[in-house]
């Protein structure tokens, strides 16, 4: 479970990162990543987003509030957030390998506690079977037990359906921010036109690939059944050892495919396996 991993002591070590990726950035010769679009000063009106708890009350849009019944916070030019959009796979092959499944809510806790931590607008969403669960317009650190709550609900865990997910969200205000895709990407429809969308909606798009050591590196050997987790579709194979050297490779081919189609779209990619320490791969994905 997600308290497992997210102790003080991780959270912590979350927090000294942040600051080390922060020292780094102001030092590089392209400091000020992250400046703000500011094009006046703190008193100029910019927009407005959803209240969040721990908002200053003085920043409340209470007119509105008198004529929606809902409370809206204030926004100026120099403090628009930066905005941070999490996209995790909750597909049944994510969730086949429980170390997989775990590692991958903690991933995407990671990134959502750091971005809290710095006041950035965080939103979260689950993909599966086509459809998005959504937790949005976190904003204040105090608003991360409820994106840790928000990873550890229960997910039916149907077919893996990247682009159609995705596609719910063309009507999301995502803000001019991050978005990070957390998927083993095992679809058979492809992620292509998930990152175009996103691209259009001016994200910086980041495919996080998330495998199971037994996925990298099978154990099995001689004659197996194998039965697809999504759609219970069965193969009965010999695994030789030549026959693992082609899936070794098919991996492979896999992966530089992703990457090669990330570089012409200009988006990230990573590829990291649940045995690998979660810190150090928060912070590849940061520097």
């Amino acid at each position: 479970m997600l308290k497992d991993i997210l102790t003080n002591e991780y959270l912590s070590r979350l927090e000294t990162l942040d600051m080390e990726v922060k020292k780094r950035l102001s030092s590089a010769p392209s400091a000020g990543v992250r400046k703000s679009s500011a094009k006046g000063s703190s008193l100029e009106f910019s927009d407005f987003r959803e209240y969040t708890p721990g908002d200053d009350l003085r920043r409340v849009d209470w007119n509105g509030y008198a004529r929606f019944g809902r409370l809206y916070t204030k926004l100026f030019n120099e403090e628009r957030q930066a905005a941070l959009n999490i996209i995790l796979d909750g597909s049944a092959s994510m969730r086949f390998y429980p170390e997989k499944w775990e590692y991958a809510k903690a991933f995407s806790a990671s990134l959502a506690y750091i971005a809290l931590n710095n006041a950035d607008l965080v939103n979260i969403f689950t993909a599966d079977g086509g459809k998005t669960d959504k937790c949005r317009v976190l904003s204040a650190k105090q608003a991360f037990p409820k994106a840790a709550a928000f990873l550890e609900n229960e997910r039916e865990g149907g077919r893996t359906e990247l682009n159609k997910s995705v596609k719910t969200l063309a009507g999301e205000r995502l803000g001019e921010g991050i978005t990070f895709i957390i998927s083993d990407f095992f679809s058979e429809n492809g992620y292509d036109s998930a990152v175009k969308l996103l691209r259009s909606k001016k994200q910086s798009v980041n495919l996080v690939q998330i495998l199971d050591k037994r996925e990298i590196s099978p154990d099995e050997k001689g004659n197996v059944r194998l039965i697809d987790s999504e759609t219970d579709g069965t193969r009965e194979l010999e695994l030789t050892p030549e026959l693992l050297n082609k899936y070794n490779k098919a991996l492979e081919g896999f992966r530089n495919e992703m990457r090669e189609f990330c570089i012409k779209n200009e988006a990230g990619f990573y590829a990291f396996d649940d045995g690998e320490p979660l810190l150090r791969c928060i912070g590849e994905v940061l520097m």
